[in-house]
């Protein structure tokens, strides 16, 4: 499709606005619209386009087709087209264009692009730099768009996502920016605000506050970039140390700098002013050279904060009171506070900041994330007590801290009087977040804060004995959810170094009145099964759940001391107590909980929490197993003793249940009920295989029975660690597994939801955890356990082993039945948005079951081949067959999915390369490019696996070429890159790419494969290297002779063979190659060097 009349014109405008007016149609015109961009047309059409179209729609979507045209042709596009695309663009925005703001980001972005891709020609950053200068003196609203640039150029060469470059690309054009011009940027930021400051009026027109904003955006954008490059992308939020370049000191010696912020922020009260602040603060120490350097730099922060303390500037505002928060944290988070004691001043500080921390506590309508900012600030400071050097006295945190303790604990009880709070309190994370820095408040005034929390609970216990009226009920329940919550966080204060028997006195009068309570509610339950719905009922017992694990670790874990002076007084309290009867009462209670909370997902998840960790605990264990809790589980574990089970929203926790009921199962004890714990797993194993029909398999009530079942059999198996207690289990299920997971199979393999369980058991049941499953040698067992599985997986000769009754399956059934579970996924038609629930999960757990079997050495794979048994070539055959119905980009794009695949094509190159090899050609060639995707990947394990399976494969090949007896598989192995001339080359340019610019210390790996492919096909080696040097000479012309001469010397003493000898010297050759052309500072191509997949 072009535009080549008016008609086509106003046909091309009304797709353009339609694209974003209605968004139920978007697929469908990108599609239409994806033809307009792919005609070579376009690259002529759009110049008229942005020359008469005053249609914002439409220069959004000639921006948005330009950038992709570029982005997947650009070596494609001759050199004088791409130089006049640049400059048409660039000339488009200078002219100032009367367009919508979301349009002037996509042409913005699009030039972001190109002068990406044409960063590293002669003379390029000069050009861009003078251009861009003169751009900023023509107007100012020439200046604001100018400072936009410059924010959207910083962020699309930090972005280092996409396949348009290599990863490596990526990385040195961001370290190239960063490196040549991202001072120059950040010191036109800092103008630009000092030019706006200037400006007598504190009420600027919008041209002026645009700059202003656009001026601290591209300030931020400077400090935000990640200056060391220990990441793939912009994780500013996680890096709290802004590694500032040495030759940026001259700019924050200045004080100046600092202070431009909060004259700024205290003019206008912008918040992007604090949130540049906040990286400032962040700056590594270590770039002042000096003790005296840094104290002069941070009491220049220190004194902003100081004045913005003292007339509580902005602060009303939300979101600068957020941001002034996060630049007080990161201070403490980035400097001593010792060095805070020491600043003159630090007295007014400390009390105005314990006075805002109070006013903020005070306020509910403040956001959650500044209480927690302030929280971790106080928290920060009392931990570093114990650094500070003379009277700890002068940090006046005696002074203020228990106050703001008080306070935070008044706050909340009074906020629970609004019915929005339980929003936070069922919040189960954000609640442990929030309350990760309380032990340290809390304890340092301990008795103080008892004895608030202990005045305020006894009234309220006392209290909700006899309330009835709801609402008073509700606001009681939010109250004693917020302080079991902060009990509980106390508890965990207890450490060794703190422990003393007057806190551990203490934390019984606080854990007496917890379990008061638990009492309280539970009764209210039994009564009242409709209490339970309310959401203040609901936080109020996770609370409890988040109290008794916490007690367990500290009190009663491992760990713990159960002479603690804490049971002589719950003994007082509650009658004669122990660490054993308390266990016990927490185990009581979750089956409580099990019981009656079955419709409250994460209550049964977090008591199912405890319960693994306790039976999981050494020591807790030990208890757990020989009481009668345990035995009445072992024999009654059903819906009617659990029935939680039978709720839809709880069945994925049937797993974590039964993983732990295994435990307590496969002990020495216990394992004597074996029989009698599998008795109702017989049964439904029974009402399964009388199931005779396809469309009996097909209700609701079957799907969920047998969802049910293999996911409490992965949990049993879980739990089956010793080769005794494994065995009793496969003893018992391998028998009852093959015929009916085949009926399930082909009645439900459209239905991932009940497929994904039990696929999932499988690689449970194959997973040779501790060596159970290394049988003995005179039992075929793990032949059997493998062939069976191939079966299931494959249906390998399924007539003969489904045992359906003729009268209820029709002929046509049978033969529909030869279908493998792998081509009926096959045949299953899915959107993107569900590629990964119907296709790639699947798939996923089937790689991951065939490589715990490779892996598990319970059985040798080459007894199959020798006895003519296809389960092992079936099974290889099904995966790459459900590999290759999806594409590489599909399967590489979902982390989980590409792992396990690396994992596979790894433990096949290193124990089966010879079947890789001789294997039909697609299925080679899927596993070459995928490698080929995967060595130069930022995850080094993931480059690892690559580098070691390449380097398997070509080695073999190699073998081949050079042994007559193996003419068939070289042969073989010959036509794989005959038929793909492009794959080898391919894979030396990678390779050399990656040895020259990779920063992933993975060299030693990659040099490996590229010495095979060198002695494998010397010609083609010889091919791309002259290509590859050629490229760097033509880019590099003043480097000439150094560059042939470091090319040369990589061969140098390099025989024709793959020993270790020879391998050592060429990494060594490798080595000092690298480091000769990273010295020389050699650019590459900007675009990839490897022809086109």
């Amino acid at each position: 499709m072009s535009i080549q009349s008016q008609e086509d014109y106003i046909r091309f405008e009304g797709l353009c606005q339609d694209s974003f007016q209605k968004p139920d149609e978007a697929i469908r015109i990108e599609e239409i619209l994806q033809n307009y961009f792919l005609n070579p047309n376009f690259l002529i059409d759009y110049k008229k386009l942005l020359q008469y179209s005053k249609n914002s729609y439409v220069i959004a979507q000639v921006a948005r087709g330009l950038l992709r045209c570029i982005t997947q042709y650009w070596n494609s596009i001759p050199s004088p087209q791409r130089q006049e695309i640049k400059s048409n663009v660039w000339l488009y925005i200078e002219s100032l264009p009367t367009i919508e703001t979301f349009a002037l980001i996509s042409i913005i972005k699009l030039y972001s692009r190109i002068l990406k891709f044409t960063w590293n020609e002669d003379n390029v950053r000069n050009q861009f730099m003078e251009s861009l200068q003169a751009m900023l003196k023509l107007s100012p609203d020439h200046h604001s768009i100018g400072l936009k640039m410059l924010k959207d150029i910083i962020v699309e060469f930090s972005d280092q996502s996409g396949d348009h470059l290599q990863s490596a690309q990526h990385r040195n054009l961001s370290i190239s920016l960063r490196d040549h011009v991202l001072m120059k940027f950040y010191s036109t930021s800092l103008d630009s605000l000092k030019t706006i400051l200037g400006i007598a009026n504190i009420k600027l027109d919008k041209v002026h506050e645009k700059i202003r904003d656009n001026a601290l955006e591209l300030s931020f954008a400077c400090l935000s970039v990640d200056f060391i490059k220990t990441s793939s992308y912009d994780t500013s939020e996680e890096i709290l140390t802004v590694q500032i370049p040495l030759p940026w000191k001259p700019l924050f010696d200045d004080p100046n700098t600092t202070q431009l912020y909060f004259k700024i922020y205290r003019q206008w009260h912008c918040t992007k002013a604090l949130e540049c602040l906040t990286q400032v603060a962040s700056i590594r120490r270590s770039l002042f050279m000096t003790e005296d350097e840094r104290t002069k730099f941070l009491t220049n922060i220190f004194r902003g904060i100081l004045e913005i303390l003292q007339t509580n500037t902005g602060l009303n505002n939300d979101n600068n009171h957020l941001a002034f928060c996060r630049v007080l944290e990161r201070i403490k988070t980035n400097y001593h506070f010792n060095q805070l004691v020491v600043i003159e001043g630090y007295q007014e500080w400390i009390s105005l900041l314990s006075q805002f921390t109070t006013q903020t506590l005070n306020n509910p309508n403040f956001s959650p994330n500044s209480v927690y900012c302030l929280l971790s600030l106080w928290a920060k400071f009392v931990a570093s007590l114990i650094y500070v050097k003379g009277d700890p006295n002068k940090t006046c945190l005696d002074k203020y801290t228990p106050a703001i303790m008080e306070t935070f604990i008044k706050s909340k009880v009074e906020a629970s009087v609004e019915e929005e709070e339980d929003e936070n309190l069922v919040d189960y994370e954000k609640m442990i977040g929030l309350l990760e820095h309380i032990p340290f408040l809390g304890r340092l005034a301990y008795k103080t804060t008892c004895s608030q929390i202990l005045q305020i609970f006894d009234t309220i216990l006392q209290r909700f004995s006899y309330e009835n009226n709801i609402n008073n009920l509700m606001i009681l329940e939010r109250q004693s959810a917020w302080l079991i919550y902060i009990i509980g966080s106390l508890v965990t204060g207890r450490t060794g170094v703190n422990a003393s028997e007057e806190y551990d006195f203490l934390d019984g009068d606080l854990a007496a009145r917890v379990f008061k309570m638990v009492d309280l509610c539970d009764k209210r339950v039994q009564h009242d099964p409709g209490y339970k719905t309310r959401q203040s009922r609901i936080a109020l017992e996770l609370s409890i759940i988040y109290f008794m694990q916490n007690y367990r670790k500290v009190y009663i874990g491992d760990n713990s001391l159960s002479t603690s002076k804490i049971y002589s007084r719950l003994s007082e309290l509650l009658g004669q107590t122990d660490h054993n009867t308390i266990l016990i009462s927490i185990m009581r209670k979750i089956g409580f909980n099990f019981k009656y909370w079955g419709e409250v997902e994460d209550v049964i998840k977090r008591s199912l929490d405890i319960f693994w960790d306790s039976v999981n605990g050494l020591n807790t264990a030990k208890i757990i197993v020989n009481t009668p809790i345990t035995s009445e589980i072992l024999k009654n574990h059903g819906p009617e003793m659990f029935p939680f089970m039978e709720n839809n929203s709880n069945s994925r926790h049937r797993t974590t249940l039964y993983k732990a009921i295994g435990k307590l199962l496969f002990s020495d004890d216990n394992i004597q009920y074996f029989d009698e714990f599998v008795a109702p797993f017989d049964d439904t194993f029974a009402k399964l295989s009388s199931i005779a029909t396809i469309e009996g398999f097909r209700t609701a009530e079957v799907q969920k029975r047998i969802t049910g079942i293999f996911r409490d059999l992965r949990g049993i198996a879980c739990s089956a660690l010793t080769k005794k207690h494994f065995a009793v289990f496969y003893d018992w299920v391998s028998p009852k597994l093959t015929d009916l997971v085949l009926k399930i199979f082909k009645s439900l393999a459209d239905c991932p939801e009940v497929t994904g369980p039990v696929l999932k058991f499988y690689s449970e049941f194959l997973f040779n955890r501790q060596s159970r499953l290394n049988f003995e040698a005179s039992s075929p067992a793990g032949y059997i356990l493998f062939r069976e599985t191939s079966k299931i997986l494959t249906c390998y000769d399924l007539i003969e082993m489904i045992q359906y009754d003729d009268s209820t399956l029709l002929q046509e059934d049978k033969e529909n039945i030869l279908k493998t579970f792998g081509s009926l996924i096959l045949t299953l038609n899915c959107s993107k948005e569900n590629l990964y629930k119907y296709k790639l999960k699947g798939i996923n757990t089937v790689m991951l079951i065939f490589v715990r079997s490779l892996v598990g050495n319970f059985c040798n794979f080459g007894v199959f081949e020798l006895f003519g048994d296809k389960s092992f070539s079936s099974l290889l055959d099904v995966i790459f067959q459900l590999l290759l119905s999806i594409t590489l980009d599909e399967l590489m794009s979902f982390p989980k999915v590409s792992k396990t695949y690396m994992i596979l094509v790894e433990t096949l190159a290193n124990n089966h390369t010879q079947i890789l090899i001789d294997m039909n050609t697609k299925y080679f060639v899927q596993i070459m490019y995928s490698i080929l995707k995967s060595v130069d990947s930022q995850d080094t394990q993931f480059s690892n696996q690559a580098c070691i399976a390449l380097d398997k494969i070509i080695s073999l090949c190699h073998q081949y070429s050079i042994r007559k007896k193996d003419v068939v598989l070289f042969n073989n192995c010959k036509q794989h890159f005959i038929e793909h001339p492009n794959l080898l080359p391919q894979i030396i340019d990678k390779l050399f790419y990656g040895i020259i610019y990779e920063d992933n210390l993975n060299q030693w790996s990659i040099s490996k494969p590229l010495l095979g492919c060198v002695i494998f096909s010397p010609d083609i080696y010889l091919q791309s290297f002259n290509s590859i040097k050629l490229k760097y000479i033509q880019m590099n012309p003043n480097h000439q002779e150094k560059i042939e001469e470091i090319f040369t010397s990589l061969m140098h003493d390099i025989l024709n063979n793959l020993e270790s000898k020879n391998r050592d010297k060429f990494t060594q050759n490798i080595a000092i190659f690298r480091r000769e052309m990273r010295q020389l500072g050699t650019h590459g191509p900007t675009t990839i060097l490897t022809r086109s997949i």
